[in-house]
């Protein structure tokens, strides 16, 4: 998807559990007005894919940057964070 930008992205443990919590900003610099951005992420351990996940950004209008937050519940922190070496990060649908 054209102009929607992402920055901040981190990748760390959620305050009261072990999941594994991807953050960031997402920016829309599009031209046009979107009530839902779907954003896909997937994270890596060497060049595997170990989750595939989507999170939806509501109202996210021309020239505006909005925070997202994603728990990816089937990863425990302790297990895989060391090993996740990157990670993809997509806007894989807009209305």
């Amino acid at each position: 998807m054209a102009n929607i930008n992402f920055y901040n992205v981190t990748i760390s443990k959620a305050d009261n559990s072990n999941q594994v919590v991807v953050r960031g900003d997402v920016e829309n610099r599009s031209g046009n007005n979107y009530n839902a951005v779907a954003i896909r992420i997937i994270l890596f351990m060497k060049n595997i894919p170990i989750a595939s996940t989507v999170t939806v950004v509501n109202g996210l209008y021309s020239g505006r940057t909005k925070g997202f937050e994603k728990f990816v519940e089937d990863l425990d922190y302790t297990q895989v964070f060391k090993d996740i070496t990157r990670y993809e990060i997509y806007a894989e649908s807009a209305y």
